[in-house]
């Protein structure tokens, strides 16, 4: 690719009618409503708005242009097309995205009128560039080198400003074309994963490739979980009184592996009882002891709540077929013998919750 690079006008920029990700559109694809509203609803074009407005257009990321006679039809691009189109109110949202994208624009600081380009004669000049970035060539950062660079970011920008938090947060996320709560989230994550790191992970049996990042910001999701690591909330990024006893803890549990290779936690959804978990002591010391989160899980509420859970679904059951009953004409033997076991069943339930209710009552 030898063509230089030029600016040209947004107004003289027209999407492109054959863009491989607006297949379900047809022949509709070349129409500017129905491409922003299949953008905004699929490519996160708000996003690429407020990074945009907040930093102005990278130069280094021309679009590729095929000049059909008078026409710029943009063949790479469209989406940061439509995000500039938007910025500077040359299109109009759909009605039901029209405040968000307001917003967006009211609080911009840049909104290009024109845009850097490579212009080609013929499609097939780039078409095989197009396949190498879209499927070969261009890979999504996992969270932890978005984290990586997220704090780079701050060092570099906004380190010592005087501004608070929240003003940080919003600034990065719309460097990046975020939300607020996830970039916090990633930066107090980091800042859990380097003090681990620089202690050489508590001389747990790990290394840095046990480490799987996600399950440390689905840690941060919960408040239990913040609050016994002593952070303020999700986005503490900048917490210096970190627990490192309970740190400890959740990376054990979390990434150390016995020899069949498998974690106490096992599948980051049980990240959600190991947040139960925490909120009892004794629960904790179990897991402590056992290494067995399910019997863990024991001394918590946990079960009570699983057994309300499942007394409720019992009883809308049996109601369905008390329903059932009354509009069945023919009975079995086989229907009386099973009707009598869930009889007997009930009756066990209900004696033994009796009794244990009556010897709590003696205890006391």
């Amino acid at each position: 690719m030898t063509n230089k690079i030029e600016p040209i006008q947004t107004l003289s920029l027209s999407f492109d009618p054959e863009n491989p990700r607006f297949y379900r559109l047809n022949d509709k694809a070349g129409s500017e409503g129905v491409v922003i509203s299949e953008m905004l609803q699929d490519e996160s074009v708000q996003e690429l708005m407020l990074s945009i407005g907040e930093q102005d257009y990278f130069p280094g990321e021309p679009l590729l242009v095929v000049r059909d006679g008078k026409k710029n039809i943009v063949v790479e691009g469209n989406r940061r097309l439509a995000a500039v189109k938007l910025l500077n109110g040359e299109i109009k949202p759909p009605s039901k995205k029209n405040k968000s994208v307001q917003l967006i624009r009211d609080e911009a600081t840049y909104k290009p009128k024109e845009l850097p380009c490579i212009v080609y004669q013929t499609r097939e000049e780039v078409l095989r560039y197009i396949g190498y970035r879209h499927i070969t060539g261009v890979k999504e950062w996992d969270s932890l080198s978005k984290a990586k660079y997220l704090k780079e970011l701050y060092e570099t920008f906004y380190e010592g400003k005087k501004k608070s938090k929240a003003d940080i947060l919003k600034s990065l996320s719309k460097e990046i074309g975020s939300k607020p709560y996830y970039v916090g989230m990633l930066l107090t994550a980091l800042h859990l994963y380097e003090v681990a790191a620089e202690d050489d992970f508590f001389d747990l049996p790990m290394s840095e490739k046990d480490v799987d990042f996600s399950y440390i910001t689905t840690a941060l999701g919960y408040s239990n979980l913040t609050e016994w690591l002593n952070l303020e909330d999700r986005k503490d990024f900048d917490c210096n009184e970190i627990d490192e006893e309970n740190l400890k803890n959740l990376f054990a549990w979390c990434f150390v592996r016995d020899q069949q290779g498998r974690t106490i936690v096992g599948e980051s959804r049980r990240i959600s009882d190991l947040a139960t978990i925490v909120e009892y002591p004794r629960a904790i010391d179990n897991l402590l002891k056992s290494s067995n989160i399910d019997e863990a899980f024991l001394y918590t509420n946990g079960q009570e709540q699983a057994l309300d859970q499942a007394i409720n679904l019992a009883e809308t059951k049996l109601r369905v077929v008390w329903e059932m009953l009354l509009s069945t004409q023919k009975f079995s033997s086989n229907h009386q013998e099973r009707a009598s076991q869930l009889f007997d069943i009930s009756k066990q339930i209900r004696n033994h919750i009796a009794n244990a209710i009556r010897d709590e009552e003696d205890d006391e």
